[in-house]
């Protein structure tokens, strides 16, 4: 067993308990419980201090530590700022000063040099560490491509140069991810994955579903600039008296109001739970990723692909590299190709055989992904993982 020192990227430890199924929630409660892992610190990135107070004060309190046999804790950084300062003078001042607050917690936890795995290419590429033992950097998203960040991307390719020079580990969730980041030190492909219990019946589709006219197509996930619009019209051409579905939280709104132009499209910006989103996708007929392809799109591993076969649902996506191989029921749309098409070839596949589907779901669990991550960052030498 090895104490553990994990940093949250833009979310916090209370974000995570509250959402629970993103790649960086399910990796913090696979920490809770692993037994591999002994004290454990849980640390949030930055918090602007002022807000955090208010908060307080209007009765939003944090979620407490999880409860576990070994000595653990969260904590939360708190300064003036909303955000970072941009060039690597401002970065080396702020993660040298989040590097003190974590080893102070890490000190009174009794930590000893514990492994560090962080989500923030800042910390990892600025942050002094010299209290931690091995560093990995967990990249789960390229945010040299993310258009929200847009005023921080040479920041972050100098940022992932520097973890070239300290040799960091890496584990990214795709083969161009990791290519990006090009580490020095060990490097690890670990691709998304799904908790088998949540792909299990029974299975309950929500009631408005069986209103609308079929076939039901369906796109789970953010509805954001990445979504190809042009695909969605063209498989509304082809589908007119179908239904094609958009399911989940809106990042941005111009995007959303494209879509509810499109006839047949049906826009649900409502947060559902995990079995209610597992009995909707298992309802459809098929499921789609019409994603624009560009460097952020390639380097992303596609959560919705995993859920899509773990339901037995046939899919039609984009043709990227982090897409290939996942599952033979998946078709891939070319550059140039007809979305619509895709979809037509996807439908006539019918839906995944219960063996496969089983087959897959054990082949994917998020079990064997974080025992491979866990692997790369508490144990010596260059572990494999297929």
């Amino acid at each position: 067993m090895r104490d553990v020192v994990f940093t949250f990227w833009h979310e916090t430890w209370t974000d995570s308990v509250w959402r629970e199924f993103m790649t960086p929630d399910r990796f913090a409660k696979a920490l809770v419980t692993h037994p591999e892992v002994a004290g454990l610190l849980l640390a949030d990135p930055y918090r602007m201090g002022p807000a955090q107070q208010l908060r307080r004060l209007q009765g939003r309190r944090p979620a407490p530590p999880p409860e576990r046999p070994h000595p653990t804790g969260v904590v939360s950084p708190l300064r003036l700022r909303r955000k970072d300062g941009v060039g690597e003078a401002a970065l080396r001042r702020t993660y040298r000063a989040y590097d003190r607050s974590l080893r102070a917690a890490a000190d009174k936890l009794g930590l000893k040099s514990p492994a560090l795995i962080t989500t923030n290419p800042f910390y990892a590429a600025y942050g002094p560490l010299h209290w931690a033992g091995t560093v990995t950097y967990y990249a789960f998203d390229d945010w040299a491509a993310y258009d929200a960040h847009k005023r921080w991307w040479p920041d972050y390719i100098a940022a992932y140069a520097e973890i070239r020079r300290r040799g960091h580990r890496v584990c990214a969730v795709s083969q161009p991810l990791l290519n990006r980041v090009a580490p020095t030190g060990p490097g690890l492909v670990v691709p998304n994955g799904i908790v088998p219990e949540e792909w299990q019946p029974p299975w309950t589709a929500p009631d408005w579903l069986s209103e609308l006219p079929r076939p039901h197509i369906l796109y789970t996930g953010a509805i954001h600039s990445r979504l190809d619009i042009p695909a969605v019209r063209d498989i509304a051409a082809r589908f007119p008296n179908g239904s094609i579905l958009f399911v989940g939280p809106i990042s941005h709104e111009e995007v959303a109001n494209e879509l509810r132009q499109i006839p047949a499209v049906h826009v649900r910006d409502s947060v559902v739970g995990r079995a209610a989103l597992a009995g909707l996708t298992r309802a459809v007929d098929v499921c789609i990723m019409p994603h624009r392809r560009n460097p952020l799109t390639e380097s992303m591993s596609p959560l919705k692909i995993y859920e899509y076969c773990a339901a037995g649902r046939p899919s039609a996506a984009t043709d990227i590299l982090p897409v290939r191989g996942i599952h033979e029921q998946v078709v891939l749309v070319q550059e140039g190709g007809s979305f619509a098409d895709g979809v037509e070839r996807a439908l006539a596949l019918g839906p995944i055989a219960e063996q496969s589907r089983q087959e897959f779901i054990k082949a994917n669990s998020w079990r064997d992904r974080h025992d491979a991550i866990l692997n790369l960052a508490l144990k010596d030498g260059l572990p494999s993982f297929s």
